[in-house]
C-alpha cells in the first residue's frame, strides 16, 4: 500500500510538473503526512478580494454562458486512491456543484470509453460541494463546477486531497 501511494504521489507530482491538464489554472495539492504541498500555477483566473484560508490556492469563476461550467486538471490516478475535492462558494447566491470524471480508453477499457463520475452538491454544509471517493481505475481524472441552478455565474475555491 506504501508503495502504491508513494507511486501514486510521484505520478501526481509528474503531472503537476508537466503541466498535463486543460487549460490554465492554478492547482493545489494536500498530502498528508507530508511537510510541504506540491502546487503548480499558471494563470489564475480571478485576483480574490479577501483572504482564503485552508490549502486551496486560488479563486476561480465559472464563465458567464448558459451551463457554463469550469474544469479543473486534477491529473493521473492509481486505482484505489482515496481523494476528496471540496468546492466553496465565494460569491453571493452561487450553490456549487461539482462532478469528478475519470477517463480511460483503449484496450484497458476494452477498446471504449471507461469512465467513471462522482457528483455531489451541498455535502460541504453551507451549499458547498463537497466529493469523496476511491479511484476505481487508473486515469486522469477532471473536476468540473458549476451553479447548481444554472442562473449564477459563481466564484469559489476548491481543494484536492489524495491519499
Amino acid at each position: 500500500m506504501t508503495r502504491n501511494l508513494s507511486n501514486a504521489l510521484v505520478l501526481i507530482g509528474a503531472v503537476v510538473t508537466l503541466g498535463a491538464g486543460l487549460g490554465a489554472a492554478q492547482r493545489g495539492w494536500t498530502v498528508p503526512g507530508k511537510s510541504s504541498a506540491t502546487t503548480r500555477s499558471d494563470t489564475l483566473v480571478a485576483r480574490p478580494q479577501a483572504s482564503i484560508v485552508g490549502s486551496a490556492n486560488g479563486l476561480y469563476c465559472t464563465p458567464s454562458i448558459e451551463n457554463g461550467v469550469a474544469i479543473h486538471d486534477i491529473g493521473g490516478l492509481s486505482a484505489g486512491l482515496h481523494v476528496t475535492v471540496t468546492v466553496a462558494s465565494f460569491s453571493d447566491g452561487f450553490d456549487p456543484v461539482a462532478a469528478v470524471i475519470g477517463a480511460m480508453v483503449g484496450q484497458k477499457a476494452g477498446n471504449t470509453v471507461k469512465t467513471a463520475a462522482f457528483y455531489d452538491n451541498d455535502s460541504g454544509g453551507n451549499k458547498d460541494a463537497r466529493i469523496d471517493f476511491v479511484t476505481p481505475h487508473t486515469g486522469n481524472y477532471v473536476l468540473v463546477v458549476g451553479d447548481y441552478a444554472d442562473i449564477s455565474t459563481g466564484c469559489y475555491r476548491y481543494e484536492v486531497t489524495v491519499r
